[in-house]
């Protein structure tokens, strides 16, 4: 419980840091090729990580130091860690129900591994597939398919 609210307290001081920090960057006036950088600070993997460039221009103005900052960023990194890891687990669990080529409701109320609402929500997501009390992996891999397609997710380039 105290995890879940230190993170939802990170998460919240973090959108508000992002908030505050670009009210300030749009209140400067700049010239347009100033505010276009051709380069960014690219983190681990060459990926640009805005709320770390937030943080340092909130550490510059003395809003946050650099103990609060650094404290973020990796309760940050911690949690997307776990985030993953529990996505992997789910993953291997569908993975293996589908070892027969189907999942049953009786199959999915009786997992005890992952948090019950999880599986709640796997359940809605699947409700129509599930009517019978059975999903194939046909219609697992259909619906994944269609919820792609309706644009709930962008692509993310050639991975």
């Amino acid at each position: 419980m105290k995890k879940s609210l230190l993170g939802i307290g990170v998460f919240g001081l973090a959108l508000g840091a992002g908030i505050v920090g670009i009210s300030y960057a749009s209140e400067i006036p700049m010239a347009k090729e100033v505010f276009i950088q051709d380069e960014v600070s690219p983190n681990e993997g060459g990926k640009h990580n805005l709320l770390e460039d937030v943080l340092e221009g909130l550490v510059e103005e003395e809003a946050l130091s650099v103990e609060q900052a650094d404290t973020i960023l990796n309760t940050m990194a911690a949690r997307k860690l776990e985030m993953k890891a529990e996505r992997e687990e789910i993953k291997n669990l569908i993975k293996e129900m589908f070892e027969d080529g189907e999942i049953t409701v009786v199959e999915l109320d009786s997992v005890t591994t992952i948090d019950q609402e999880k599986i709640d929500r796997f359940k809605d997501h699947f409700s129509e597939e599930l009517e019978d009390g059975v999903i194939s992996e046909e219609e697992f891999k259909d619906n994944i398919k269609s919820h792609h397609r309706k644009g709930h997710h962008k692509s993310k380039g050639n991975k």
